[in-house]
């Protein structure tokens, strides 16, 4: 096992726990020795005694960071050269990445609009400081949810240029900090154009992009590819896979995401107006939850998967056929027909806070197991890293067949879906095995698989199954 590094990074910091390692930089949290705070540390090494004397200019932009004071900006508190390596000390790391709201939460319109507001304030302040072309990929922006609130950080710290001229050889890996994922880059990124504020703003247009469709916008067969799509595609009618989008917020995402930079907002307070006006106009337009659900609504919602990639024939479709929503491969339309959302009590949750049950009838114990929010995790206890899913069926899965994390179960207001969350043993619906990050429509009285474990699916208020007990394996 290697031996923790117990010397004193720039006199004053010691390394606590490694959050990344590998190349050049690595990530940790460390102690400050003569305060006895924690921080974050990069600590970057140099490849060369050559680059030493050029280290001054390349550190002279965080004197800009320093000054800083923003709680949508990671805050920069030091920085310095110990012998052959570049260190630089921020705030310590807080709450989870985009990334992980993306893959993990159904993250709703009106949360989109403030986060991407949020993000939007943090540019305002690093624009005010002349600070711009940043890295705004969502593994690069922190969420910290304090109360009931949900506080967007921005934690680029400028190490992608810093690798840069330090001639680092960036890996084709979309967790390496110093590679230009074209996912997420601006067309000036990709055609080596001047950044600018502008930049930032295509970046945050993306992003609201991918928060309320969990699409991204442009995805090929390759880098190379979506570099192409990137620069020249229009972007894709959110509707096609988000029902119900707003107008306003097609309009705003795609003028922050016009190539020309010139036609975007031209600067963050536009963007900032722009979206605290499209804040109240879909206030004013949401509608109030009910039970009623019309089958345009279950032919458009259904198969919605978070950070979902847009393949290039969904995009084709998209741009050819913006109303129209792309139905599965491989799914008959009878199939798509019997899973229609079944009109649902108005009065749920109920009054105990039950939205649903999952019995399990094995045994002759017979279980309902309640579901108490509208959006819960379904899988099995991880007793090493003390870890448990929103609803932990361990104590009925013997043989562990359940994933930790499983599958999720979400309320939409007038539906249930379900979806696999890329399960070792699958997730079935009745007799169908589920595509992993692909939703379907969830019925009262359905049979749901996790695993081995077979488990009824019951809403409150309906009428209730006679289910046929499984057999027991």
């Amino acid at each position: 096992m290697p031996q923790r590094d117990t010397r004193l990074i720039g006199g004053v910091y010691r390394i606590g726990q490694t959050i990344t390692s590998g190349g050049m930089l690595t990530t940790a949290t460390a102690y400050n020795h003569n305060t006895n705070d924690v921080v974050g540390l990069y600590v970057l090494d140099i490849p060369s005694t050559d680059l030493l004397d050029t280290l001054p200019g390349l550190l002279r932009p965080y004197e800009k960071r320093r000054s800083i004071n923003s709680p949508h900006i990671l805050r920069v508190l030091d920085w310095g050269v110990d012998g052959t390596r570049l260190y630089i000390a921020t705030d310590p790391p807080r709450g989870i990445t985009l990334q992980h709201v993306l893959d993990t939460e159904n993250v709703n319109l009106a949360r989109a609009l403030d986060f991407c507001r949020q993000l939007a304030m943090g540019l305002q302040a690093l624009h005010a400081a002349g600070i711009f072309g940043l890295d705004l990929r969502p593994q690069l922006i922190t969420v910290d949810t304090l109360g009931i609130q949900d506080r967007v950080q921005i934690d680029d710290i400028g190490l992608r240029p810093l690798l840069q001229q330090l001639r680092y050889i960036p890996r084709q890996s979309n967790e390496d900090i110093g590679y230009l994922d074209p996912r997420y880059a601006p067309p000036e990124y990709i055609n080596h154009q001047p950044s600018s504020a502008q930049s930032d703003i295509y970046q945050a247009g993306l992003l609201l992009f991918t928060l309320v469709t969990g699409r991204l916008p442009f995805v090929g067969r390759t880098a190379a590819e979506t570099g192409i799509l990137q620069t020249s595609s229009p972007v894709p009618s959110m509707r096609v896979f988000k029902h119900q989008t707003p107008d306003e917020v097609q309009q705003l995402v795609e003028r922050a995401m016009t190539k020309d930079p010139a036609r975007r907002f031209s600067n963050t307070d536009e963007l900032l107006l722009a979206l605290e006006q499209v804040q109240k106009q879909t206030q004013r337009q949401s509608p109030v939850p009910g039970p009623i659900f019309n089958e345009k609504v279950a032919e458009t919602d259904r198969g919605i998967s978070y950070t979902a990639e847009i393949s290039q024939a969904e995009m084709e479709a998209a741009l050819n056929t913006p109303e129209t929503r792309i139905k599965s491969a491989g799914t008959t339309e009878a199939a798509q027909g019997a899973r229609l959302a079944q009109p649902l009590p108005a009065n749920l949750p109920t009054s105990q806070g039950v939205y649903a049950y999952l019995c399990h009838e094995q045994g002759d114990y017979p279980q309902r197991i309640a579901i108490t929010q509208p959006s819960i995790i379904v899988g099995r206890l991880d007793p090493k890293r003390g870890l448990s899913p929103d609803l932990d069926l361990s104590h009925i899965d013997p043989k562990m067949s359940i994933s930790r994390q499983h599958a999720r179960i979400r309320f939409e207001g007038a539906f249930f879906t379900i979806e696999d969350l890329k399960s070792r043993n699958k997730t079935r619906l009745e007799d169908q095995v589920l595509t992993p990050l692909k939703p379907e429509l969830l019925n009262h009285g359905a049979q749901i698989s996790f695993g081995s474990v077979s488990l009824y699916f019951e809403v409150p208020g309906m009428q209730s199954h006679q289910h046929p007990r499984p057999a027991d394996n």
